[in-house]
């Protein structure tokens, strides 16, 4: 019952505009910042634009603007119910709790995590383009984007859906779901600027940053071009903590229903 209910979910959500206004916009937006040297990201300078570094790079910046996305998705599944009076329906029948609610949410995040998936697609398709100077453009590696998407992307996308699904549950409201992600925003903004600018605590930012960002840049922070052009941090240490802590340690949804 859990993967009927998440798979007709999953089926709604692609069939849903949203998605695939979101997968245009962040085809578009990356693929700018790969193919035009008046948008940057990631590369830029001796770093190629297709680089592993750029490629990470470019991934974590467009998690933080993909957080709006990543609402409308996974909010909407509570909302949408509750408008239409279909959730009551549901939950007089046999169909369990977990099933019902927790089915929605899986595929509401698998639709978020699939439209995500346009990004590394971008950044590819982008280095092709005959325009871009041969100079900017290193090896196209399989493993640098499939590794960047499912250690450090996806992990974010999963944490700031369970999040957002979390505030959507307790609000029923999307106005107030979107306000928390502007709320997160800033509060995260804010983090990095006080904590992450701090070298005594750049460690310990390091370990507890829920997006990666300070993971990834206290690893590459004295990495030269050569170093970025050529390879991913190693996923250990710091980051695995980091990573690790995304999927771990993130809300919980289902505990929202006992």
């Amino acid at each position: 019952m859990f993967g009927k209910i998440a798979l007709f979910e999953l089926r709604y959500q692609i069939r849903n505009p949203v998605f695939w206004v979101a997968l245009v916009i962040f085809f578009l937006l990356t693929f700018g910042a790969t193919a035009s040297e008046n948008i940057q990201i990631g590369g830029g300078g001796n770093i190629n634009v297709n680089s592993p570094f750029a490629i990470l790079q470019t991934q974590l910046v467009l998690t933080l603007f993909y957080m709006f996305v990543t609402t409308a998705f996974v909010a909407n599944v509570v909302v949408r119910d509750d408008e239409s009076g279909f959730g009551p329906m549901v939950r007089s029948t046999q169909v369990t709790k977990f099933a019902y609610l927790i089915g929605r949410f899986a595929g509401a995040a698998l639709a978020a995590l699939l439209a995500f998936a346009v990004v590394p697609f971008a950044i590819f398709f982008g280095s092709l383009m005959p325009w871009i100077d041969p100079e900017t453009v290193g090896p196209n590696r399989f493993s640098d984007y499939a590794t960047s998407y499912a250690l450090f992307a996806a992990p974010t996308v999963l944490l700031l859906s369970a999040l957002f699904f979390a505030v959507a549950t307790m609000t029923r409201s999307m106005i107030y779901s979107y306000v928390a992600v502007v709320g997160f925003l800033v509060l995260y903004v804010s983090f990095n600027v006080v904590v992450g600018g701090e070298p005594d605590y750049r460690d310990t930012a390091a370990l507890i940053d829920p997006l990666g960002f300070s993971s990834v840049a206290n690893e590459t922070r004295y990495w030269t071009a050569a170093e970025s052009n050529s390879q991913l941090p190693t996923f250990s240490g710091p980051i695995l903590f980091n990573r690790l802590l995304a999927i771990v340690g993130f809300p919980q949804p289902s505990s929202l229903f006992n």
